[in-house]
């Protein structure tokens, strides 16, 4: 048996990426979306026969590794080829990928608790009457860079995409809430906030995530989300918003 690697853009199987991640138990969010969309692509070649997908972040890091099913009893042999490419040292893995999951941690060296993914239940608390939520535009640039320092990634970029929103109570901002729709999903898109430090443990953390679900259902989004596993707070947070996780994402070590 012949498995071969080969180098493609994403363009060229992106289709087959969109595929993948709808069959998947549960959605995940936009951190490892962004690692996915900035990984390295490969179409997998099972003796001349097109069998699957595999990405590599930053030359050591598997984001993704998929087989078409007739091809899957070969699955951990060609996930250890995958494992030899570039200079493989882990993989990131959302535990609604069985596949995916259950080749990783063979002969893995460790695996560590990277993040929570979340979703939102269908009956969610209502935002807040007394907070208001406004889509942001340019102007408020300094508002926000003031208020949230480098929270935001390419702060500019995302207020001119409409991404980003103000949190206001009383008309004083009080905090600020981001929207990323999905690449890879049709229907998805990841929700954020930033609460000022002033008002911290106020409830303002939860009302901003109800009004950012509230926004994303309006769009015909399903609203999903992720915090670092060890970030307690924002696990409460998202909790008391509506949202859910029985999704984890792992780092697998080799």
């Amino acid at each position: 048996m012949t498995v071969s690697f080969i180098p493609a853009p994403l363009d060229e199987i992106v289709e087959s990426v969109r595929a993948h991640v709808a069959s998947l138990s549960s959605p995940f969010e936009s951190f490892l979306e962004d690692h996915i969309l900035a990984s390295n692509h490969y179409r997998i070649v099972i003796d001349g026969a097109e069998a699957g997908f595999c990405s590599i972040h930053g030359e050591s890091l598997i984001t993704q590794f998929a087989l078409v099913p007739a091809q899957r009893r070969h699955g951990q042999t060609a996930f250890w080829g995958v494992r030899r490419l570039e200079s493989v040292q882990a993989a990131f893995v959302p535990t609604s990928d069985e596949l995916f999951l259950s080749h990783a941690i063979d002969d893995c060296r460790q695996i560590d608790r990277q993040a929570y993914f979340f979703q939102a239940l269908t009956d969610s608390p209502a935002p807040a009457a007394d907070i208001c939520l406004r889509h942001a535009d340019m102007a408020d640039l300094p508002l926000i860079r003031a208020g949230s320092g480098s929270f935001f990634d390419a702060l500019e970029s995302n207020l001119e995409q409409g991404k980003l929103y103000i949190t206001e109570k009383s008309g004083e901002c009080v905090g600020f809430g981001i929207i990323e729709r999905s690449t890879l999903y049709a229907d998805v898109a990841s929700v954020g906030m930033y609460t000022c430090e002033e008002v911290r443990r106020t409830g303002v953390g939860t009302a901003t995530i109800s009004a950012l679900i509230a926004e994303c259902r309006r769009a015909g989004l399903r609203p999903v989300a992720g915090c670092w596993y060890y970030n307690h707070r924002s696990k409460q947070t998202l909790e008391a918003a509506g949202m859910y996780t029985h999704t984890r994402l792992l780092r697998v070590s080799y």
